[in-house]
């Protein structure tokens, strides 16, 4: 037990070091450090507040980023004050997409397998599929408070369908787990995960054939901010590539 402990204590130490370590090399290196925030919601396994490098996205982040004089400072937000911040233009780099991206936006992908969004509901026989969202009229789906006016909250609303606002991913896996719901909004890949730490079984839910939409593992870049100008001229000198936003 007490070698564990000692280990998991060592791993958390070497994961602060990593940073401390990068400010030493670049104040060695007389260069000048920039600090680039980066505005989440806690929608694990791609962004975590409680995890130590802070999810799959936040480390996809900072090892693109690993060689240069930027370092990642994540800014995790609830659901509608990222909304609202990235709405106003108070932003560098946010995982959070803003509404109506302008020619200051450029959106650059970090991995490239992208996120399925769709639909969780407990398990039935039949395939989980629709044509159009009127064919889900009259189901309560918990879907995000802070979208739920805009865009897939919109049209759920238009084809007849209840919205339970939630907050988190998480919120609605629980809400559908106790039957409050018919569906809850979410991803391929975090929702089996949440619901093992929520101690469910995973086979006891389908998650949709039908999806909303893939999306890249990508960060949003607002070039008014100088740190995010850096940060994007770096990535786009070592080859990551410039996400056509028209084509999303």
């Amino acid at each position: 037990m007490l070698r564990a402990a000692c280990a998991l204590l060592c791993f958390s130490c070497l994961m602060l070091q990593a940073g401390e370590l990068k400010v030493e090399v670049l104040e060695v290196q007389g260069l000048e450090i920039e600090e680039l925030e980066v505005i989440a919601m806690d929608y694990a396994p791609f962004t975590s507040e409680t995890s130590d490098d802070n999810g799959l996205a936040f480390k996809l982040l900072s090892d693109a980023l690993s060689q240069s004089a930027t370092l990642v400072k994540p800014q995790f937000l609830s659901a509608a004050r990222a909304h609202r911040m990235v709405q106003e233009g108070k932003w560098c780099a946010s995982f959070y997409p803003p509404q109506s991206p302008n020619d200051d936006h450029r959106l650059i992908g970090l991995a490239d397998e992208p996120i399925k969004l769709g639909l969780y509901r407990r398990r039935e026989e039949a395939p989980f599929v629709w044509n159009s969202l009127t064919e889900l009229a009259g189901k309560r789906v918990a879907y995000f408070r802070a979208l739920e006016r805009d865009g897939l909250g919109f049209e759920m609303t238009q084809a007849g369908m209840d919205i339970f606002s939630v907050e988190t991913t998480r919120q609605g896996v629980q809400l559908l787990a106790k039957g409050r719901v018919d569906y809850a909004f979410g991803d391929q890949t975090s929702g089996p995960a949440l619901m093992k730490q929520l101690g469910l079984d995973p086979g006891d839910y389908q998650f949709s054939e039908t999806v909303f939409r893939d999306l890249p593992v990508a960060i949003w870049l607002n070039l008014t901010c100088p740190q995010a100008l850096s940060a994007f001229h770096y990535l786009e000198s070592h080859g990551y590539i410039q996400i056509d936003i028209d084509k999303r």
